[in-house]
Formats: C-alpha cells, sequence, structure tokens
C-alpha cells in the first residue's frame, strides 16, 4: 500500500502547482481542480484521497491561488481533487522554485 510520507506529499505539492501553472495559461480565467487531477493521473502521478485536497487548501491559505467556496458537488469528488475552481494562480506560485 502506497502510503504518503512527507517526501512524498512535498513533491505531489510541486507536481500540482507545476500543473496549475501550465494550465492556468490557456484557462482563461477559471480552472477546475478535476482537469489538475486528471493530468497528474495521466502523466502517472498517484494521488492518494484527500491529499489533493489539502494541497489545494494549503496553497488558498496561502494566498497562492483563489478559489470561492461553491457548492461542493459530491464528497467522492472533494476525495478525488479537491473539487476546486480556481480563480486565480498568483505569480508566486509558478515563479517559485522548489529550491527555496
Amino acid at each position: 500500500m502506497f502510503v504518503a510520507n512527507a517526501d512524498n506529499a512535498r513533491e505531489l505539492a510541486e507536481k500540482v502547482r507545476e500543473v496549475i501553472c501550465e494550465e492556468w495559461q490557456g484557462a482563461g480565467g477559471s480552472l477546475e481542480s478535476a482537469v489538475v487531477y486528471e493530468r497528474l493521473l495521466k502523466e502517472g502521478v498517484e494521488v492518494p484521497n484527500y491529499q489533493m485536497s489539502a494541497i489545494l487548501n494549503a496553497f488558498k491559505v496561502g494566498g497562492l491561488i483563489t478559489a470561492p467556496l461553491g457548492p461542493q458537488r459530491e464528497e467522492v469528488a472533494v476525495r478525488k481533487h479537491g473539487d476546486l475552481l480556481i480563480r486565480g494562480v498568483s505569480s508566486e506560485l509558478c515563479n517559485s522554485s522548489s529550491s527555496s
């Protein structure tokens, strides 16, 4: 069984950050967390339950993304990918590198 440890969580957060920044370029003002999730899966990244939700919440709290609280559709979506509609991405998120 895959257990997310601190290193894996950091690595996953970095992948989520990269995908958000790449997808945001052509997103036209909003980006579904489901799109980010699907892309991670396509790239072979394992996303444990609630991990993406936790990462997106951390980005939100840190002011790196804005995602208004909308009606959450279903628990399954939250568990998988956070069920967020990202409305804003800070340049700080996309200009930071994992070396900082």
